[in-house]
Order: structure tokens, then sequence, then C-alpha cells
């Protein structure tokens, strides 16, 4: 692989502190305007669209495996172009996209639609990911990641409350002026990177082909298991307010209520939580640790039927308040060690066509295993998920025995420790 000019350089000082606010600003507008419509956007599909429920989750899984074909082709590109501009690009799109929303008139449209707003979903993490990377002092990376994700569910949850509040009088028509003014805020986030400086040194890949993307076993077997343990999301958004209702005395009303103890927690215990994860060996360690605590929600939730409404109530709070924690953990690992196993010159494709991961456990194969399996089998299917991940906490201490050992006399810090990408 050949680059056109001399590697990048992490921003330093003055320069990181300028930078830094106006990426957070960039997102905090691209998670309100996500959040406008994220909690009403299956309400809008059956009520507004016509469509029916089962259209919808069809074309949604459709949807993220579009995306996922798409992120070869657009690692590729990610690599020639670097993230800025096609980062410009993704939120023109997501803008055009969200506006399309308002011609949905069946299911092929609205196929065609979700289709484009995947593509862009999935997209633009991983390339805000490599754009504040590339200008972060490596020491530093964990706490603004941190502070990236706090900003996000900052934005979801106050596009949330914008949602609700326009929605409270059950008036069809509110939902135009959320989707035109989430269209409104990709168009905003769009001209806020315009503004932005490009990433210092300007290093992009010549020619990052498939092969070398689809032929690395690090990052196709790093995705797979990011896969795995990132099934807290289709179990938070898909299982457990299904087993709620179905499996327990506990009233719907509740499902609110816990969901707010889920973003609370987010909001509160992602920067201070940056400490598990800043180096190669804690990043290794949350994710052991999130999947154990993804296993011992799943035991949670076996257990909750068993309980009166009050009981069960109690048990499946424990069981929220375990899968945030590995929520945290394993989204702040996986930006850490996403990070070190992408090599600098490529790091923009690799950062993309990890991020699928995230679509196949949320999109794709995540809602059908929920449904299909875990829930279709009961306590067993929990406790069979749960057996499934606790095996799964084994790979992060495998994987640290092949990532060399720092000298006694080493401090533990990221710019001591050895590259997660050297050890094959």
């Amino acid at each position: 692989m050949k680059t056109s000019t001399t590697p990048a350089q992490p921003a330093t000082g003055g320069k990181y502190r300028q930078f830094l606010p106006l990426v957070q600003t960039a997102t905090l507008i691209e998670w309100t305007g996500t959040g406008l419509f994220l909690a009403v956007s299956t309400i809008y599909f059956v009520k507004v669209a016509h469509l029916s429920t089962a259209s919808v989750g069809t074309g949604l899984t459709i949807g993220g495996a579009v995306a996922i074909a798409v992120s070869v082709p657009l690692a590729r590109l990610a690599g020639r172009l670097g993230p800025k501009p096609l980062l410009i690009g993704v939120m023109l799109l997501r803008a055009l996209a969200t506006v399309g929303y308002l011609w949905v008139d069946g299911w092929w449209s609205f196929l065609l639609v979700v289709s484009a707003i995947a593509v862009t979903e999935q997209s633009s993490p991983p390339l805000v990911q490599s754009y504040v990377g590339a200008r972060t002092p490596e020491d530093l990376r964990a706490r603004v990641m941190a502070v990236q994700r706090t900003v996000v569910n900052l934005g979801i949850s106050l596009g949330g409350l914008i949602a609700g509040a326009a929605l409270g009088a059950g008036d069809a028509d509110a939902f135009r002026p959320l989707l035109i003014g989430g269209a409104v805020a990709y168009l905003a986030v769009a001209a806020v990177f315009a503004t932005a400086p490009r990433e210092e040194g300007g290093a992009v890949a010549e020619g990052t082909s498939v092969a070398e993307l689809l032929g690395d076993r690090r990052l196709l077997g790093f995705t797979a298991y990011n896969a795995l343990v990132s099934l807290w999301m289709p179990v938070l958004n898909v299982a457990f307010p299904l087993w709620l209702v179905t499996a327990t005395d506990v009233p719907e009303r509740y499902v609110g209520v816990l969901y707010a103890v889920n973003t609370v927690l987010c909001i509160a215990l992602q920067y201070p939580l940056n400490r598990c994860y800043r180096t190669t060996r804690r990043a290794w360690l949350s994710y052991a640790g999130a999947a154990v605590l993804l296993g011992g929600g799943a035991l949670a939730f076996a257990a909750a039927p068993r309980f009166g409404w009050q009981g069960a109530l109690v048990v499946l709070g424990g069981a929220v308040v375990l899968l945030t924690f590995a929520e945290l953990l394993q989204v702040g690992a996986s930006w850490t060690l996403s990070f070190d196993l992408a090599p600098q010159e490529a790091r923009s494709a690799y950062l993309v066509l990890f991020n699928t991961s995230r679509t196949i456990a949320n999109r794709v194969a995540g809602p059908v295993l929920m449904t299909g399996v875990v829930l279709a089998l009961g306590t067993a299917g929990w406790m069979a998920f749960a057996g499934v991940m606790l095996l799964g906490a084994l790979v992060p201490f495998v994987m640290l025995r092949r990532i060399p050992t720092a000298p006694a006399t080493a401090p533990d810090t990221p710019a001591s420790r050895p590259k997660a990408r050297t050890a094959d």
C-alpha cells in the first residue's frame, strides 16, 4: 500500500483544544437530529406511511444488509479521500434521505430511503472517529471518545424530548417538522465539517484494495467478536421491552422508566469509565467485563418472570443496569482497539469496515436472534445466550496472551504499550 504524503500526526496543545469543540458541536447537532426521529420512527412507518410491522422489520433488516454490502467500496473511498470530504457527503445524503421519508408511499420507496439512511448511519461514526483520532494526542484518545459518547447520548436525549413534546398532541402532521428538522441538522453538520481543517499532513491511501481489507484476518476476527459483544443493542432495544410485556406482570409504562435509567447512567458514567479502556490491555479486559455483564443481564431477564410485578421490576432494573455497564465498556474498548488495529495509512478504510459489526448486531442478525431464538425459547433462550456470552468473555484473555508484556520498569501507558495490530 502506498501513500501520497507524509502520515498525519495528531494535533497537540492549543490546536487540539481549538478543534475539539468544533467536533463536539457537530456531534451534538447530528445526534439531536437523529433523536428527533429515532424514538418515533416505527410509529411513523405504521401510522403515517401505512406499512405493516412485518414489512417495516423486513425493510430495516434489508437496509442493514445493504449498508454492510456497501461498506467495502465505501471503506476504499474513505481510504482514498480521507474522512473529512466523505463525512460531508454522508451528511448531505443523510439529509436528503431524511426528507425522503415524507414521500414514502409504499414498501419499495421505504426500502430505498431506509437503505440510504442505514448506509449513512453506519458510515458516520467511524469517519468521525478517524478524523478525531488523527488529530488527538494518543494518550487523550480514550477521554475524547468518552466525551464524544456523552455528547451523543445528550443529543439523542434532547432530540427525543423534542419529539415527545411535538407528538404529545397526537397530531400526525407533527412528523413533518421533525423530519425537516433532522434534515436541517445534518446539513448544519456538513457545514461545520466543511469549515473544519483537514487532517494534518493529509495522508490518504492510494490503493486500499478489497483483497487487503477482506484478507486481514485480525480485522475480520475483531469485527466478528465486536458484533457478538454488541448484542447488548438488540437485547436492550428489542428483547427487553418485548420480554417485559409478554413474560412479566410489570406495567408497560415502566419500559420508558428503565430506558431513562440507561440514558442517565450512560451520560453520567461514560467519561469516568474511560480509565477502563485507555490502553490495549485494559480495553481487552473491558471487553471481557462487557461480555460477563451481558451474560449476567441475560440471567436476570430469565429470572424476572418468577417474581411478582414489583419484584420483577427490580430484577429487570438490575438487568438494565448490567446492560448499561456492558454498553459503556464495549463501546469504549472498541474505540481504543479498532484504532490500534488500523494501519495509519488506511485508518479510515479499516474503521468503516469494522463498524459493520454494529450494523450486524443491531440491524441484521440481532433482531432475528432475539425474536426467533432467545424470546422464542423463553427462559432457556436467555440462559443459552448467557452461556454464549460467558464463553465469549474468554476471548480477550486469549488475545492478551498474544500481546508481548511490557518490561516491568515501563509504565502501562498508551505511549509505551505495544500496538494491538502486532499480535497476529
